[in-house]
Formats: structure tokens, C-alpha cells, sequence
């Protein structure tokens, strides 16, 4: 007699394998983050004051964020070596796109100091003489050129699979498997450069928020928004 395997709730070795790398297991601990930082303030926000409880969330959210600046400080590394090589390019990106994604990794070599300096001013102030949240809102606002920029090169290859989709239909020394093939291709890069899009734009309020000195948004929606950035991706 046969009997139906319960999947478990984890596989440790895809985890594993996941967690090794380091942008994985950064999302790992964001999602950790993030969450708890949602709860803290979601308690406070409802009770309309703050509790030992919604604090003591809040306060293991904060060092979680803290702990990423450090995991993160080979980011203006890589960043340079995409500039450098077109290593966050699609092979058949056009040259017009090539441009726009090393303006991308050009933004980021922006960012990723930016914010390691901020982190500095954080951890230790009496070490660097700045203001640390001005210096934090100046990271935001070159990473939000970045997602400017990626919503840009995004659509312009929506537009370029849409055309290569018409001329693939439109071609007839192709079989219909050969066909069905490429356009199944076609298919898969725009859901991925959906789900790419999805995440740009939910990035773009934290992002906006975090980048000026007057926030516009409570900080319980932008934890929450960030979870579901995860969740989604």
C-alpha cells in the first residue's frame, strides 16, 4: 500500500544551498527583520503607545538592519564589477540598455559608500564628524536613481520581446515546434521581468521615504511593504 509523502516544512538543503550566497541570505535576514520591525510597530500602533514588548521588536529589527550594512560592504565591489564587465546584462541586451544598466552599477558604486559611511556615523559618531541620517537619505536617493533607471530598461524590453514575438509568429520557415519553443522563451523572460517590475515598484515607496528628511509614509506600512517585496520574490 502506498502512502503520500508530507512534503516537509523545510528543505534544509535547498536552504542551505540558498543561504550561501550572500544577496540569498540577505534576504533571508531582511525578511527576519523586517518582519519583526512590522510587528513592533503594528503592537504600538494599536495599543496607541508603546509596549516592553513592540520595543524589544523593534529593537532586534534595528540590529538585524545594522548587522546587513556589514554583510553588504563588498556591494560597491560588485557593483564596479558589473560596471565594468556588463555582468547585470542580458545577452541580448541592446547597446542603448548596456549604457543604461552601467548607469545602474554606476548608481549602486554611489550607494553602497554612502552607506557605509552612514553606518559609520551610526555605530560610532565620535569618529566621523557627520550627520548620518542625511548621509543615509543621500544612499536612498542613489539607489533610487537605480530603480529609475531599471523601470526604464525593463520597459524598453518589454518592447523588444513584444517585437521579437511578432516576428517569430510572423516567420515562416520555422516549425511549429521550433515556434512554440521560442515563444515559450518569450514568455518566461517577460513573467520574469514582471515579477522584476513588481519588485521596482514596491521598492520605490520605501525607497521615496527613506530619502527625504520628511518621511511620508508610517514606518508600519514601509516594514510591511518590504515583507511583501520578500514574499513576492
Amino acid at each position: 500500500m502506498k502512502t503520500n509523502k508530507i512534503p516537509p516544512l523545510l528543505d534544509v538543503d535547498k536552504f542551505a544551498r540558498f543561504s550561501s550566497r550572500t544577496i540569498d541570505a540577505d534576504k533571508f535576514y531582511k525578511t527576519i527583520g523586517y518582519g519583526l520591525g512590522a510587528v513592533g510597530h503594528l503592537m504600538a500602533h494599536t495599543m496607541q503607545k508603546e509596549t516592553e514588548t513592540s520595543k524589544g521588536f523593534q529593537a532586534i529589527a534595528s540590529n538585524i538592519s545594522m548587522a546587513r550594512y556589514v554583510i553588504r560592504f563588498t556591494g560597491g565591489v560588485e557593483s564596479f564589477a558589473a560596471w565594468k564587465n556588463d555582468s547585470w546584462c542580458y545577452g541580448d541586451d541592446s547597446e542603448h540598455i548596456k549604457q543604461v544598466v552601467r548607469l545602474q552599477a554606476l548608481s549602486m558604486i554611489i550607494y553602497y559608500p554612502l552607506e557605509h559611511i552612514s553606518y559609520i556615523g551610526f555605530v560610532a559618531p565620535k569618529l566621523l564628524d557627520i550627520d548620518a541620517m542625511k548621509v543615509s537619505r543621500q544612499s536612498c536617493q542613489a539607489w533610487g536613481i537605480y530603480i529609475i533607471l531599471d523601470v526604464y530598461a525593463n520597459a524598453i524590453r518589454f518592447l523588444t520581446l513584444t517585437s521579437k514575438e511578432k516576428q517569430i509568429k510572423e516567420q515562416m520557415d520555422l516549425s511549429d515546434e521550433e515556434r512554440a519553443t521560442l515563444l515559450t522563451s518569450i514568455q518566461l523572460r517577460r513573467r520574469e521581468l514582471y515579477y522584476v517590475q513588481l519588485r521596482n515598484f514596491l521598492f520605490a515607496g520605501p525607497c521615496f521615504h527613506w530619502s527625504f528628511q520628511k518621511s511620508f509614509l508610517p514606518e508600519h506600512l514601509i516594514y510591511f511593504d518590504m515583507i511583501r517585496i520578500d514574499v513576492a520574490m
